[in-house]
């Protein structure tokens, strides 16, 4: 494990419950130590390698981490606890010269392109209604325009209908499995919004 600027013995526990002491600076806490052990490097290395490089969000660090998003990003004044970012000096965004550097940065929603949070399996034809979990059924949004196709926002049904139409047939034609009457009854399906028929 790389050499960090924090010093290696863990803060005692509260002594009561609801309650939290603070951290002193330059002092990691035991769970963060416990993190550090389990991935084998500091939690600075691998915050720089996935979240900063690689362009993970919160979300998907802390499920890596084993850790509560929370825990991670979100500082509570009322309850004196900060969050680890805070504690470690890590950058709360993405510098602009990383972004250049390195301009990949893994999945984004299918509409906003929003790639900090957790993405959903979105259902395009609602399962109530008769809707596959097969991918051809499926879009990978971010809650909020997730939310949105599921309270039928005429924007986002829009550019939903017109990713998953562009995406079906591309993979149709790609992988020679297009039939006129196949292309046809999937482009019907997806306009009309209704159940798919292919795979």
């Amino acid at each position: 494990m790389a050499e960090s600027a924090f010093q290696s013995h863990p803060i005692p526990s509260p002594a009561r419950r609801g309650t939290s002491l603070r951290t002193a600076p330059g002092i990691k806490t035991s769970k963060m130590l416990e993190v550090e052990r389990r991935i084998g490097r500091t939690l600075e290395e691998d915050f720089r390698e996935y979240y900063v490089l690689k362009g993970w969000g919160y979300r998907r660090l802390a499920k890596r981490w084993g850790v509560g998003y929370n825990t991670i990003c979100t500082s509570q004044k009322r309850n004196r606890q900060r969050s680890w970012v805070e504690m470690s000096g890590l950058p709360a965004r993405r510098e602009p010269s990383d972004r250049e550097s390195h301009p990949v940065f893994g999945p984004t929603c299918g509409v906003c392109s929003a790639n900090d949070v957790g993405l959903d399996d979105a259902h395009w034809v609602a399962r109530r209604d008769g809707g596959s979990r097969k991918p051809c059924n499926v879009l990978h949004l971010c809650p909020t325009c997730h939310r949105k196709l599921d309270r039928d926002d005429p924007a986002t049904i829009e550019l939903c209908r017109e990713k998953l139409l562009f995406r079906e047939v591309t993979k149709l034609i790609e992988g020679h499995t297009a039939s006129p009457k196949l292309l046809r009854s999937l482009i019907e399906a997806i306009l009309c919004r209704r159940p798919l028929e292919q795979t």
